[in-house]
């Protein structure tokens, strides 16, 4: 028996040997994946500072070019900052490859070629003032800016290749790190298991070899207590674990929105740049190109709004307080009166009761409800939308409930699509039909379950529909707990 108990302790103890020494190497290939992502952000930070300089470069000439055919002296107004960014740029270039000589020596030959094309565009622009345009024409007509902005564009391109070298090669270092990490951790992890249950198995043959047929009967009693006990825990750590990870979940979301606005705000800058300096150079194809871009950016900043308005329904609650619904039905309504006479429709308002509610999200409630019965109107029908309440039957000691219901005599849909409507970015028309961006049933029914709610609805083609909320009039659970 004493074999069988050393073979057990020996058995733990791998186990544990094993899995402190994968725990060490998962850290140390975590510390380096994470080494390796920052090298590689740094080279995309160095890609983009590059593409800004060329691209300030590039808006000044114009500027410049722009002067000297027209004579515009507001055309220096913009060639004048560019000038002035490209030093920052340059001086911020030289900042993040300080580490890197040959891009240094690089970046030294840059700031000369700049210099040189600079000041190619002050004597244009002298030429142009002192001489008139012929002159900057003819000047221009020599190719010596050509054969500067080339020399520029191929020092660049130099740099490119040696940039997206160092970005290939990070890359696949984070990649292989990456795997190593996986395999490190599965490996020991599955060893580790392995002796764990070879350890408990010699274990359990020695318990079992030692047991009285009583003192089964009470350890079996006993085991299935531990497990009842273990099993509610592990469903309340489940539980937890849960809620944590939803709460996780909400905040990546609100802060992913917010980082995606930034490039966004850049391309739809960018986009205005073109659109204002550039648009007679695209042609009618360029400019084709450039409207359906600003329009996708558009959509886009839409839709990272209605993520953050869901994300802020948990995120950004307000306490629950009684909240008289007429009054706010009513004010939605005042809201959308301009919509409602351009469409000649109306919204009628029935008996609605006083709920225990967070206000704002029962405004933004209503104004998605009856807002969707006024944006799915049928075609040359004025819209109806029709508001009211009732008190549903209930038991003992059971809160009163009321069902709002929001009917419409709009162009309805299949009930079969009941369960796709409510969920995010879901939309049963094209963007050409009805504008939206599928989020706006999502957020009402994430509002109404966080009010301790239901949402539904009943609809058929061309027959309208009707969306039923449930909501209690009090909140036994109150915000923070």
């Amino acid at each position: 028996m004493k074999s069988v108990s050393k073979a057990a302790s020996v058995g733990f103890s791998l186990a544990i040997v094993i899995l402190l020494g994968s725990g060490l190497l998962s850290y140390l290939n975590l510390r380096r994946i994470g080494r390796n992502e920052a090298l590689v952000v740094h080279t995309h930070t160095v890609l983009d500072q590059m593409h800004d300089i060329l691209a300030t470069l590039s808006e000044a000439e114009s500027g410049q070019r722009s002067y000297l055919i027209t004579g515009d002296a507001r055309y220096l107004v913009p060639y004048a900052a560019d000038t002035t960014e490209i030093g920052a740029g340059l001086d911020n270039l030289q900042r993040l490859t300080v580490d890197d000589p040959v891009e240094q020596e690089r970046i030294s030959k840059l700031r000369t070629l700049i210099a040189a094309r600079t000041a190619s565009l002050h004597r244009g622009i002298s030429l142009r003032d002192k001489s008139g345009a012929e002159a900057a024409r003819a000047y221009v007509l020599e190719g010596q800016g050509r054969r500067e902005m080339n020399s520029i564009r191929d020092l660049f391109r130099q740099m490119d290749e040696t940039e997206f070298g160092l970005l290939k090669q990070r890359e696949t270092e984070s990649r292989v790190s990456y795997r190593t990490a996986l395999v490190t951790l599965w490996s020991s992890t599955v060893v580790g298991l392995v002796l764990v249950g070879a350890a408990f198995r010699i274990a359990g043959r020695e318990l079992e070899t030692r047991r009285r047929s009583e003192e089964a009967l009470e350890e079996a009693n006993n085991e299935l207590e531990g497990r009842v006990e273990r099993r509610t825990q592990d469903l309340n750590l489940a539980n937890e674990s849960l809620q944590r990870s939803n709460r996780e979940l909400e905040q990546f979301a609100s802060v992913a929105s917010h980082d995606l606005q930034e490039p966004l705000r850049k391309i739809q800058a960018f986009g205005d740049r073109l659109q204002v300096r550039c648009s007679d150079q695209l042609g009618e194809q360029g400019r084709d190109y450039l409207a359906r871009m600003q329009s996708s950016a558009a959509r886009m900043r839409s839709l990272i709004d209605a993520l953050l308005s869901f994300s802020r329904i948990t995120t950004k609650a307000q306490p629950f307080v009684p909240v008289n619904l007429a009054n706010v039905a009513e004010e939605v309504v005042s809201d959308l009166e301009v919509r409602v006479q351009q469409m000649e429709g109306s919204v009628e308002i029935g008996e609605l009761p006083t709920v225990e509610a967070d206000p704002l999200q029962m405004r933004q409630l209503f104004q998605n409800l009856v807002g969707n019965g006024l944006k799915f109107a049928r075609p040359n029908q004025p819209p109806v939308v029709r508001v009211e309440s009732r008190m549903l039957p209930r038991e003992n000691g059971e809160i009163p409930r009321y069902e709002i219901a929001v009917r419409d005599n709009g162009i309805g849909f299949e009930e079969t699509y009941l369960d796709r409507i409510f969920e995010l970015f879901q939309r049963l028309h094209g963007r050409q039909e009805y504008e939206g961006t599928g989020m706006g049933l999502a957020i009402c029914r994430k509002i109404v379950e966080r009010h301790g709610g239901e949402i539904t609805a009943r609809s058929a083609p061309n027959e309208g529909a009707t969306f039923l909320v449930t909501l209690p009039t009090r909140q036994e659970i109150r915000e923070g707990t």
